[in-house]
């Protein structure tokens, strides 16, 4: 299976399993953070706009932690109780739902959903950006740029955790110690399309000698690595495919990443 077609089944995957969230009372697997559990909103179910909140939800207390679990409760989410959560980020200029709303872009599987909230994040940022699933991949760009005037509210860390545990759950073990502290920003992490050990790695493949090789090619390009004595050529066209290749030479084991 090309990489194309793994992703895209992957992606598949992932969507179903979100949209079980909101339809069945059978939670997915993985983690969940210890935040508020919203209850399923009785409103209309989301348009291309965010809906217009009242006076009153306007005034009442607003907590960004409390609407990031509206917006995606850590199990699933509900497109009626999203589209409130939108309205109200909108309604009270939470800045700090902004990277919230664009790691949704990717997963949402509803469509209105995703324009919906595109809209809600060009209403808070005053910013314009399109394109395929709402632009996710042009506003992950921007957010890297502007990410101290965009932090996410407290309990992100455990939040994302939870949303990507529902693709692996050692996504969500990986994440869980950066809740402790982190030196990079969590919000840039993405998802790169594979689930663990989806792409096998090269184990200790075999090897012959450059004067018995007959498959590469005039002006193919080869790792070379040097150890102890021992030398070894790893050919790009074949590592490519792996994107690790872990060996042992010269003594030392050896984990070579392209």
């Amino acid at each position: 299976m090309s990489s194309l077609a793994r992703h895209t089944a992957v992606v598949a995957a992932l969507l179903a399993t979100l949209a079980v969230g909101c339809s069945s009372a059978e939670e997915p697997a993985g983690p969940v953070p210890s935040g508020p559990t919203p209850q399923p909103a009785q409103t209309a179910a989301a348009t291309a706009t965010p809906a217009a909140a009242t006076p009153t939800e306007v005034a009442a207390a607003y907590d960004s932690s409390e609407n990031m679990y509206r917006l995606f409760s850590g199990r699933g989410y509900d497109p009626a109780l999203s589209s409130e959560a939108l309205a109200l980020a909108v309604a009270n200029s939470d800045k700090s739902m902004v990277p919230v709303m664009i790691e949704m872009l990717r997963f949402y599987g509803n469509f209105d959903l995703v324009l919906e909230t595109s809209a809600a994040i060009k209403l808070i940022t005053g910013e314009n950006i399109d394109g395929i699933l709402g632009g996710w991949s042009e506003w992950t760009e921007w957010l890297g740029k502007n990410a101290e005037e965009y932090r996410p509210p407290d309990g992100y860390v455990e939040w994302k955790a939870a949303l990507m545990s529902l693709i692996d759950p050692r996504f969500g073990e990986f994440l869980a110690p950066a809740a402790q502290g982190s030196r990079i920003n969590v919000a840039e992490i993405a998802w790169g399309g594979v689930i663990p050990d989806g792409i096998p790695d090269l184990q200790n493949a075999p090897v012959v000698a450059p004067d018995e090789q007959d498959y590469l090619w005039e002006g193919d390009r080869v790792f070379g690595v040097s150890i102890n004595g021992e030398h070894r050529a790893y050919p790009l066209r074949i590592v490519n495919a792996h994107e690790m290749a872990n060996d042992v030479l010269g003594g030392e084991q050896i984990a070579l990443a392209y």
